[in-house]
């Protein structure tokens, strides 16, 4: 049976409204009745409701961060940097995933809504209904989004158009004639990457064909060992791959042409995005974009302590982090 705030205070000979008093550390209770309450907490192994004590506070002391899968590099870094940020707070953190299923985003946010399951929002590579984005807010509930536009929202974001650019100008600038691109399938960052890389195209004259743009879901590292035969396919004159998907796919593409013995970068270039870890030990090394994704994060989580705490409503602010390419060996 759960022990109770009752039960204490029959054990101790107190008020159980002075046994409240003590658990919230209030100063008018005495250090000797404050010690003796203390102990039979210890004693009988009392846990406060705090689920109750937030409906009546109206606050869960959470802070709910929803995305399409946290098995993404970007993701789990965004988280990352959250956590940095959080651990100096009196939040908790609760991660909400969608399964990459875009009829269930919906529904997702509908029951964090209506169960009031957290204090604020974080939303990463998601574009949620700008109405329910307006409900949350009605409630006192804000939210931020990581690299999606919402009408009343703020976002942190990357430069993606320029880091795009930044990657396809290169390979042209080492005499790539044919270069495709590998980009996620929807979503605001996938659009950017797209003009950024027809960008360079059109400032160099060379021709833009939907035939060397290849879409993909998973961003993985068996993807990209799949997309060769696919974007060779399409193009068997492609001599640069810009991989717009993380340096995960990219990776994975470099593992399939050295099987096929394609010479990297002798017979193709390759660029990746993220500037992960372990883009510095493949060989040869992977040359990619560098994207700040746990400053993204962190900044994300600031930015929502500042409106928990009513500093700033943030509505329509734009915080954007800018690209730099990591020139290594793969070019």
């Amino acid at each position: 049976m759960r022990v109770t705030i009752k039960d204490i205070a029959k054990k101790v000979g107190v008020t159980p409204a002075t046994v409240s008093m003590v658990i919230n550390n209030n100063p008018k209770i005495s250090q000797k009745t404050r010690e003796k309450v203390l102990e039979a907490v210890k004693e009988m192994n009392y846990h406060p409701n705090y689920i109750g004590r937030s409906l009546v506070k109206g606050k869960t002391n959470n802070i709910g961060v929803v995305a399409s899968f946290f098995a993404s590099l970007f993701a789990l870094e965004s988280v990352r940097g959250i956590e940095q940020v959080l651990r100096n707070t009196e939040y908790n953190l609760s991660l909400y995933s969608t399964r990459g299923l875009e009829e269930k985003e919906a529904d997702l946010l509908q029951r964090i809504y209506y169960e009031r399951r957290a204090d604020g929002l974080i939303i990463i590579s998601l574009k949620a209904d700008k109405n329910m984005v307006e409900e949350f807010k009605k409630e006192g509930v804000p939210v931020v989004f990581i690299e999606e536009l919402v009408e009343g929202a703020p976002t942190v974001k990357f430069n993606n158009i320029k880091g795009a650019f930044l990657a396809t100008e290169y390979l042209i600038k080492k005499g790539r004639k044919n270069i495709a691109l590998v980009v996620g399938d929807k979503g605001l960052n996938a659009e950017e990457r797209v003009k950024g890389y027809r960008d360079a195209l059109i400032k160099y004259n060379m021709p833009y064909k939907e035939e060397n743009i290849i879409n993909v879901v998973n961003y993985s590292f068996e993807e990209g060992e799949e997309l060769l035969d696919i974007i060779l396919e399409n193009n068997s004159k492609i001599d640069g791959v810009f991989c717009g998907a993380g340096d995960i796919t990219a990776i994975g593409i470099m593992d399939a042409a050295k099987n096929r013995g394609i010479k990297i970068p002798d017979d193709i270039g390759i660029i990746g995005y993220d500037d992960i870890y372990i883009s510095n030990l493949t060989t040869p090394a992977l040359t990619t974009i560098r994207q700040p994704i746990m400053q993204m994060g962190m900044r994300s989580f600031e930015l929502l302590l500042e409106m928990l705490e009513g500093k700033t409503d943030s509505e329509s602010k734009i915080i954007s982090f800018e690209p730099e390419l990591i020139i290594r060996e793969s070019v």
